[in-house]
């Protein structure tokens, strides 16, 4: 294993990390709450790719099982407590244009990767709170759309405007210097300038 690939996996675990930590700090606006614990999963992703992101998302769940899971009902809290970290590293289907064009300072291309990214990693996300809600605990899907649909758009919001922000502001926090998604040409300065 590389340098940078083992960079990567320490990137993923202390995104797993924060991800946990923001688990336990709800936003609430009103009666909806925003999943802050979404965004470092999606940033990780689109940082490192799709592996290294399911990977960050698969640890904060099992993490997240561990620390907060109650009562006898395995598979009830294997729902409500892994699933909706788990699968946020889909996310990373986009890391590698999103980098290619925060390189090529194209940043309207970035930004429309930056904000699909957000809504599939917020969408999956409330896709489990979904399934716990309604198949698990049986409230109708009506009471789910009004609170939890609000929900799941002001994390998307969130998580797309944070990230904007940060790759507008600092676009080399997105394409660390080690990325497999760049080709040799594309890494070279004298190249490029």
């Amino acid at each position: 294993m590389g340098s940078s690939s083992l960079k990567g996996w320490i990137e993923g675990i202390a995104a797993a990390i924060v991800a946990l930590l923001l688990t336990f700090i709800s936003l609430p606006i009103g009666e909806y709450t925003i999943a802050l614990a979404v965004i470092p999963l999606v940033y990780i992703s689109l940082r490192r790719g799709l592996v290294p992101g399911l990977f960050a998302g698969a640890l904060a769940g099992i993490l997240a099982y561990l620390f907060t899971s109650t009562g006898d009902d395995v598979a009830s809290n294997i729902v409500r407590e892994f699933g909706p970290l788990a699968f946020i590293g889909i996310s990373g289907f986009f890391a590698k244009f999103t980098q290619r064009t925060l390189h090529n300072k194209r940043f309207s291309n970035a930004a429309l990767n930056i904000t699909t990214a957000s809504f599939f990693g917020a969408f999956i996300y409330f896709v489990w709170i979904l399934i716990d809600s309604v198949l698990l605990n049986e409230n109708s899907i009506i009471s789910f759309l009004q609170v939890d649909g609000v929900s799941f758009l002001l994390t998307f919001a969130t998580t797309a405007i944070l990230l904007l922000v940060l790759a507008k502001a600092a676009p080399n926090m997105f394409v660390p210097k080690d990325t497999r998604f760049l080709s040799r040409k594309e890494k070279s300065r004298l190249l490029n300038d």
